[in-house]
């Protein structure tokens, strides 16, 4: 897994109902090695302010949407043919840019779900409001096809809540349907019964929490799907930056031991001349002995008395949410004036699609008791994908 935060997550079904009610069921799911366990999981009916009240916070979510609204519809399907192309062939009289678009397709098969985006942007609203941080949205019972195979599935059937999914002889998916029944279904993953009625809450997380490796399948809602590169980008700079942190560390703690050792050095050199006759030539090799150690300091990149710890936490505060940071280096010295000057510096590369966003920063670092500069080397449009590429200097 990319970073600690997907080791839990949780899965949320919110199931439209009539009259403004709603069925909520979630499922939290916890990563320990390679062992995913259920921690907790609840089925809650009501309004909307009763669901959210029962749900838990801080977590990430990984959100489908079932129930009255959700239209389904199961086809075979050309292997080249697009998205557009089967969601053509499936509602032919339907206007696409109205509705929330989820297709799943494997061999020769295909499950479109749609709902309305009048349907889902409201609820969307109200749940980021209320502190969830959703991650992923799906429609219908599709998302199940992601335990497939820690499913126990007789005469390749599975039913489940309602729910029909018909396999074929691989597993393959070979339909679906939803027919309303009574009696409760013995659902067992990896030989441990569930509720039936969070299944759909468990492949929902059990999808989010192995991400890197599995296809999502989800809807086509272009604001969570962009929240979240964002928050795996940032998973992945977090993780670049502690590694870079623990070499700093090493390094610093290398240049503390080089230093005390030098300065003890220094300190003996100073006893000895305290004891030297004040001429000229005494005086002379006391000065040469100094410079020469102040040499050594500064090859060693003392870095001035800040901590590296402390520039990284620095930056990492003040960096609007805008701006994605794709490099940082600290007193990388190319040039020969970089070199022979050797003023503590950092350097950051950097993405955004927002311009006031780096104005801002940089008038944010301007303001920073321990930066003496700040300068905007480069900044330049990426015409393949519409982003600011910007490196930034500051000296310190």
């Amino acid at each position: 897994m990319l970073f600690e935060e997907l080791h839990t997550v949780l899965g949320v079904e919110i199931k439209f109902l009539s009259d403004g009610k709603y069925s909520c069921r979630y499922a939290l799911l916890q990563k320990k090695g390679n062992a995913i366990t259920l921690d907790k999981h609840k089925v809650v009916e009501g309004n909307l302010k009763t669901i959210l009240e029962s749900l838990p916070k801080n977590y990430p979510v990984a959100l489908t949407i079932t129930g009255k609204g959700i239209v389904n519809k199961s086809l075979a399907v050309q292997e080249n043919h697009t998205v557009e192309e089967i969601f053509a062939a499936a509602f032919p009289a339907i206007e696409k840019k109205d509705f929330f678009i989820q297709a799943f397709r494997e061999a020769g098969f295909a499950w479109i779900s749609l709902l309305r985006k009048t349907q889902l942007e409201p609820l969307l609203e109200t749940l980021k409001q209320a502190g969830l941080k959703i991650q992923v949205v799906s429609l219908g019972a599709a998302v199940v096809l992601q335990l497939v195979d820690q499913l126990e599935i007789e005469q390749q059937l599975l039913a489940f809540d309602g729910h029909f999914i018909q396999f074929g002889q691989d597993k393959s998916l070979a339909g679906y349907r939803y027919q309303v029944i009574e009696g409760i279904q013995k659902i067992k993953i990896g030989g441990k019964q569930i509720p039936e009625a969070i299944l759909i809450a468990y492949a929902a997380a059990f999808q989010l929490m192995l991400h890197d490796r599995l296809a999502l399948i989800q809807a086509d809602v272009m604001q969570i799907t962009a929240d979240f590169h964002v928050f795996v980008e940032h998973a992945k700079l977090k993780k670049k930056a502690g590694i870079v942190l623990f070499a700093l560390f090493a390094s610093l703690l290398l240049s503390f031991i080089l230093f005390s050792y030098y300065n003890g050095e220094n300190a003996k050199l100073m006893e000895k001349v305290g004891h030297l006759s004040s001429s000229a030539d005494q005086l002379a090799q006391q000065q040469d002995n100094i410079a020469g150690n102040l040499a050594l300091l500064k090859q060693l990149n003392w870095n001035g008395g800040y901590n590296y710890g402390f520039l990284l936490n620095e930056i990492g505060k003040t960096r609007p949410r805008q701006l994605w940071l794709t490099e940082i280096a600290m007193n990388d010295y190319k040039t020969d004036q970089e070199k022979s000057e050797r003023k503590p510096s950092i350097k950051i590369a950097g993405e955004t699609d927002n311009l006031t966003a780096v104005n801002n920063w940089i008038f944010i670092l301007k303001e920073r008791e321990w930066v003496k500069s700040v300068k905007l080397s480069k900044y330049q449009e990426d015409p393949q994908t519409g982003v600011y590429i910007f490196n930034l200097l500051i000296e310190y």
